[in-house]
Protein backbone atom coordinates (compact mmCIF):
# COMPACT_ATOMS: atom_id res chain seq x y z
CA UNK A 1 0.00 0.00 0.00
CA UNK A 2 2.37 2.71 1.24
CA UNK A 3 5.99 2.69 0.18
CA UNK A 4 8.35 2.29 3.15
CA UNK A 5 10.96 4.62 1.71
CA UNK A 6 10.13 7.43 4.13
CA UNK A 7 10.38 5.11 7.14
CA UNK A 8 13.68 3.73 5.87
CA UNK A 9 14.95 7.29 5.42
CA UNK A 10 14.08 8.05 9.05
CA UNK A 11 16.03 4.98 10.12
CA UNK A 12 19.02 6.04 8.01
CA UNK A 13 19.03 9.49 9.63
CA UNK A 14 18.99 7.87 13.06
CA UNK A 15 21.63 5.19 12.52
CA UNK A 16 23.97 6.41 9.79
CA UNK A 17 23.91 10.20 9.38
CA UNK A 18 25.03 11.41 5.98
CA UNK A 19 24.50 8.09 4.24
CA UNK A 20 22.35 8.33 1.09
CA UNK A 21 18.77 7.13 1.35
CA UNK A 22 18.50 3.58 -0.06
CA UNK A 23 16.52 2.85 -3.19
CA UNK A 24 12.77 2.49 -2.95
CA UNK A 25 11.37 -0.89 -2.06
CA UNK A 26 8.22 -2.31 -3.52
CA UNK A 27 5.31 -1.80 -1.11
CA UNK A 28 3.39 -4.68 0.37
CA UNK A 29 0.03 -5.33 -1.21
CA UNK A 30 -3.19 -7.21 -0.70
CA UNK A 31 -3.14 -10.17 1.65
CA UNK A 32 0.54 -9.63 2.46
CA UNK A 33 -0.12 -6.18 3.86
CA UNK A 34 0.24 -5.81 7.61
CA UNK A 35 -2.47 -3.91 9.47
CA UNK A 36 -2.14 -2.69 13.02
CA UNK A 37 -3.78 -0.59 15.71
CA UNK A 38 -0.42 -0.08 17.43
CA UNK A 39 0.31 3.36 18.82
CA UNK A 40 3.44 5.39 18.06
CA UNK A 41 3.33 8.25 20.58
CA UNK A 42 5.92 10.98 20.76
CA UNK A 43 6.56 14.23 22.57
CA UNK A 44 8.02 17.11 20.61
CA UNK A 45 9.34 19.94 22.75
CA UNK A 46 9.67 23.47 21.32
CA UNK A 47 13.41 23.05 20.75
CA UNK A 48 12.90 19.93 18.63
CA UNK A 49 10.12 21.59 16.64
CA UNK A 50 12.31 24.60 15.94
CA UNK A 51 15.19 22.37 14.84
CA UNK A 52 12.95 20.42 12.44
CA UNK A 53 11.56 23.68 11.04
CA UNK A 54 15.06 25.15 10.66
CA UNK A 55 16.24 22.10 8.71
CA UNK A 56 13.09 22.09 6.56
CA UNK A 57 13.49 25.79 5.70
CA UNK A 58 17.20 25.31 4.94
CA UNK A 59 16.35 22.62 2.38
CA UNK A 60 13.61 24.78 0.87
CA UNK A 61 16.03 27.72 0.61
CA UNK A 62 18.19 25.80 -1.83
CA UNK A 63 15.31 25.84 -4.31
CA UNK A 64 13.52 29.09 -3.48
CA UNK A 65 14.80 31.47 -0.79
CA UNK A 66 11.66 33.61 -0.96
CA UNK A 67 9.37 30.62 -0.57
CA UNK A 68 11.49 29.41 2.34
CA UNK A 69 11.03 32.74 4.12
CA UNK A 70 7.28 32.47 3.65
CA UNK A 71 7.31 28.93 5.04
CA UNK A 72 9.27 30.02 8.10
CA UNK A 73 6.84 32.87 8.76
CA UNK A 74 3.77 30.67 8.31
CA UNK A 75 4.91 27.67 10.33
CA UNK A 76 6.63 29.81 12.94
CA UNK A 77 3.32 31.26 14.08
CA UNK A 78 2.39 30.26 17.66
CA UNK A 79 -1.01 29.08 16.41
CA UNK A 80 0.50 26.52 14.01
CA UNK A 81 0.61 23.59 16.40
CA UNK A 82 -2.83 24.36 17.84
CA UNK A 83 -4.40 24.64 14.38
CA UNK A 84 -2.98 21.28 13.38
CA UNK A 85 -3.95 19.62 16.66
CA UNK A 86 -7.53 20.89 16.48
CA UNK A 87 -7.98 19.66 12.91
CA UNK A 88 -6.53 16.21 13.61
CA UNK A 89 -8.51 15.69 16.81
CA UNK A 90 -11.73 16.56 14.99
CA UNK A 91 -11.23 13.29 13.09
CA UNK A 92 -10.54 11.26 16.22
CA UNK A 93 -6.76 11.14 15.77
CA UNK A 94 -3.85 12.38 17.86
CA UNK A 95 -1.36 15.08 16.81
CA UNK A 96 1.20 13.26 18.97
CA UNK A 97 1.09 9.84 17.34
CA UNK A 98 3.37 9.25 14.34
CA UNK A 99 0.99 6.84 12.59
CA UNK A 100 -1.90 9.28 12.96
CA UNK A 101 0.24 12.13 11.61
CA UNK A 102 1.39 10.12 8.60
CA UNK A 103 -2.16 8.98 7.83
CA UNK A 104 -3.32 12.61 7.78
CA UNK A 105 -0.35 13.54 5.57
CA UNK A 106 -1.29 10.83 3.06
CA UNK A 107 -5.00 11.60 3.07
CA UNK A 108 -4.38 15.34 2.66
CA UNK A 109 -2.24 14.73 -0.40
CA UNK A 110 -4.74 12.30 -1.91
CA UNK A 111 -7.61 14.77 -1.47
CA UNK A 112 -5.66 17.60 -3.09
CA UNK A 113 -4.38 15.54 -6.00
CA UNK A 114 -7.76 13.95 -6.74
CA UNK A 115 -9.92 16.97 -5.97
CA UNK A 116 -12.27 15.09 -3.69
CA UNK A 117 -12.86 14.51 0.01
CA UNK A 118 -12.27 11.34 1.99
CA UNK A 119 -14.10 10.25 5.14
CA UNK A 120 -13.18 9.14 8.64
CA UNK A 121 -13.72 5.45 7.85
CA UNK A 122 -11.11 5.60 5.09
CA UNK A 123 -8.81 7.68 7.29
CA UNK A 124 -8.90 5.08 10.06
CA UNK A 125 -8.21 2.31 7.53
CA UNK A 126 -5.18 4.18 6.19
CA UNK A 127 -4.01 4.69 9.75
CA UNK A 128 -4.05 0.91 10.29
CA UNK A 129 -2.06 0.42 7.07
CA UNK A 130 0.50 2.99 8.17
CA UNK A 131 0.81 1.48 11.65
CA UNK A 132 1.30 -1.97 10.16
CA UNK A 133 4.32 -0.76 8.23
CA UNK A 134 5.67 1.36 11.07
CA UNK A 135 5.62 -1.71 13.30
CA UNK A 136 8.39 -3.17 11.15
CA UNK A 137 10.58 -0.06 11.24
CA UNK A 138 13.46 0.09 13.71
CA UNK A 139 13.46 3.90 13.49
CA UNK A 140 9.89 4.08 14.73
CA UNK A 141 10.91 2.37 17.97
CA UNK A 142 12.89 5.49 18.86
CA UNK A 143 10.61 8.22 20.30
CA UNK A 144 12.94 11.01 19.14
CA UNK A 145 13.04 9.65 15.59
CA UNK A 146 9.24 9.39 15.65
CA UNK A 147 8.99 12.99 16.80
CA UNK A 148 11.31 14.36 14.10
CA UNK A 149 9.61 12.28 11.41
CA UNK A 150 6.12 13.38 12.46
CA UNK A 151 6.94 17.06 12.98
CA UNK A 152 8.21 17.35 9.41
CA UNK A 153 5.06 15.67 8.09
CA UNK A 154 2.99 18.17 10.07
CA UNK A 155 4.77 21.06 8.35
CA UNK A 156 4.16 19.62 4.88
CA UNK A 157 0.54 18.75 5.62
CA UNK A 158 -0.34 22.19 6.93
CA UNK A 159 1.43 23.95 4.06
CA UNK A 160 -0.41 21.87 1.47
CA UNK A 161 -3.73 22.27 3.26
CA UNK A 162 -3.45 26.04 3.49
CA UNK A 163 -1.96 26.54 0.02
CA UNK A 164 -4.69 24.64 -1.82
CA UNK A 165 -7.23 27.31 -0.87
CA UNK A 166 -5.01 30.03 -2.31
CA UNK A 167 -4.55 27.98 -5.48
CA UNK A 168 -8.32 27.67 -5.89
CA UNK A 169 -8.83 31.41 -5.47
CA UNK A 170 -6.09 32.19 -7.97
CA UNK A 171 -7.29 29.64 -10.53
CA UNK A 172 -4.12 27.55 -10.22
CA UNK A 173 -5.58 24.49 -8.55
CA UNK A 174 -4.61 22.02 -11.32
CA UNK A 175 -1.02 23.25 -11.38
CA UNK A 176 -0.81 23.12 -7.59
CA UNK A 177 -2.25 19.58 -7.51
CA UNK A 178 0.35 18.46 -10.05
CA UNK A 179 3.09 19.83 -7.82
CA UNK A 180 1.66 18.03 -4.80
CA UNK A 181 1.48 14.78 -6.79
CA UNK A 182 5.14 15.22 -7.74
CA UNK A 183 6.07 15.64 -4.07
CA UNK A 184 4.45 12.33 -3.11
CA UNK A 185 5.99 10.52 -6.08
CA UNK A 186 9.42 11.67 -4.97
CA UNK A 187 8.83 11.05 -1.26
CA UNK A 188 7.01 7.72 -1.46
CA UNK A 189 7.44 6.42 -4.98
CA UNK A 190 3.66 6.29 -5.44
CA UNK A 191 1.25 8.08 -7.76
CA UNK A 192 -1.63 9.37 -5.64
CA UNK A 193 -3.68 9.95 -8.78
CA UNK A 194 -3.67 6.22 -9.46
CA UNK A 195 -4.38 5.17 -5.87
CA UNK A 196 -7.89 4.14 -4.85
CA UNK A 197 -9.18 5.07 -1.41
CA UNK A 198 -11.95 2.94 0.09
CA UNK A 199 -13.17 1.85 3.51
CA UNK A 200 -10.26 -0.62 3.45
CA UNK A 201 -7.67 2.10 2.87
CA UNK A 202 -5.38 2.69 -0.10
CA UNK A 203 -4.76 0.33 -2.99
CA UNK A 204 -3.14 0.62 -6.40
CA UNK A 205 -0.81 3.37 -7.55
Amino acid sequence: MINRNSLRAAEQRRSTPGRPTPGRRQPTRGADEALSDARFPFQANPALRQQVLKEFVARASRHSPEAAKAVAAEIGRPSFEQSYATAVRSHGLSPNDAADVMAVYLITGWEIVNGTDSNDTALRAVRRQVAGQMAGSAAMRDPTARARFAEELKIITLLFGSSVENARREGNRAQFAAGVAAHYRQALGRDLRAMRLTAQGFSGG
